[in-house]
């Protein structure tokens, strides 16, 4: 704990974060209302994803539903950007503190998960049909998914009541 205290402390002092604190007034407000549309984007448009893939919405082909995870990918990126921004702005309310972690956690568990759907099932999405059952794989990574991408919103709305309050 001490460690990341003296890194926060080290990232707080740096000339970007203090150039960032300078507009953090106006930019932070900003960044957390992008941060929500990127959060909304990437839950809504990956769950949709991953609710097809645990068979839910039989006549939404599996194919058709993957055409919406470019825009997914975008939240994502949107997230990244304004998550780290709000870090670097306030590092040590962030830094130490276990929900922050945890959340950084389940995002490493969520693209992990979508790495190996990618890589190894991503083939086998383009042959399925509407109404056609799932495959047991694809339920396992459409469940691991919403239980990651849920977890990571947990966390994340949990960062001031877990750990250190702002």
């Amino acid at each position: 704990m001490r460690s990341l205290m003296i890194f926060a402390s080290w990232l707080e002092a740096t000339p970007f974060s203090v150039a960032c604190q300078k507009y953090s007034v106006w930019a932070l407000p900003l960044c957390q209302i992008l941060h929500f549309v990127g959060l909304c984007l990437l839950i809504g448009l990956a769950g949709f994803f991953d609710l097809r893939l645990l068979g839910f919405m039989k006549r939404v082909p599996v194919s058709a539903a993957f055409k919406f995870m470019p825009l997914a990918i975008f939240g994502l990126l949107l997230n990244l950007v304004t998550g780290l921004y709000m870090i670097v702005v306030n590092p040590s309310d962030f830094i130490p503190n276990p929900a922050m972690w945890a959340k950084m956690s389940f995002l490493v568990v969520a693209g992990l998960n979508a790495l190996i759907f990618q890589v190894t099932l991503s083939d086998k999405l383009r042959k399925l049909g509407p109404e056609q059952d799932m495959p047991g794989a694809f339920k396992v990574v459409g469940a691991v998914s919403l239980f990651a991408w849920f977890a990571v919103m947990y966390f994340g709305r949990m960062l001031p009541y877990l750990g250190n309050a702002f």
